[in-house]
């Protein structure tokens, strides 16, 4: 090969790999683009269950509570959602394992939200129910636990792009020996409400 014809390719390879370089660094700066507009159409959920869960086993090994939730409050903005934990400990006297199960529901609305909704009361306000039902994600299935062991379980709440700004209150629900459908007044513990304010 004549010293001209290596020049020449030796510039062309170099030429390529500079193409090559400047085509990768464009497509990584456009799936970040991409990446980012899905976000900010979708809203962001924000996952605190580990701190809950940190949170949680202390109220569990620190006092006598056997159900909780944390946090029991959150503001968002429209389009986002909240990932957060409840939690249960077995302690019961006969020490033996128990199944247990955890039930997530809409609790209540404040009236300025049951008002957009054309309803007099939540407790009639079936449409909002439903609605409010459709963003609660989690695990349904009932668990055994060990005696004296813990279960946890991890509930997300995501708000549509439209949803009315207000306080939105979710009840949280534990039972013993029951499935999730049998599961519609807590049997383990009180009753947890957590407050969603969408501002």
């Amino acid at each position: 090969m004549k010293r001209k014809d290596r020049k020449g390719a030796f510039q062309l390879s170099l030429g390529f790999i500079i193409g090559l370089i400047f085509a990768v660094i464009l497509l990584t700066l456009s799936i970040s683009w991409i990446q980012g507009t899905f976000v900010s159409m979708e809203g962001l959920t924000t996952d605190l269950t580990g701190n809950a869960k940190d949170t949680l086993s202390k109220t569990f090994e620190q006092t006598k509570t056997n159900f909780d939730v944390s946090p029991s409050y959150f503001e968002l903005a429209p389009g986002d959602g909240l990932k957060f934990s409840a939690g249960v400990k077995n302690d019961h006297k006969d020490g033996n394992t128990h199944t247990f199960v955890i039930r997530a529901f809409p609790g209540t609305a404040e009236s300025i939200i049951v008002d957009g909704w054309s309803c007099d009361d939540f407790e009639t306000c079936t449409d909002l129910q439903e609605e409010m039902a459709s963003w609660i994600t989690y695990i349904k299935a009932a668990d055994n636990v060990p005696g004296n062991e813990k279960m946890m379980r991890d509930i997300t709440i995501k708000f549509p792009n439209n949803v009315r700004k207000g306080d939105y209150m979710f009840r949280v629900i534990a039972c013993i020996d029951k499935s999730h459908t049998e599961c519609e007044a807590g049997n383990w513990g009180s009753a947890k409400t957590i407050t969603l304010r969408v501002k």
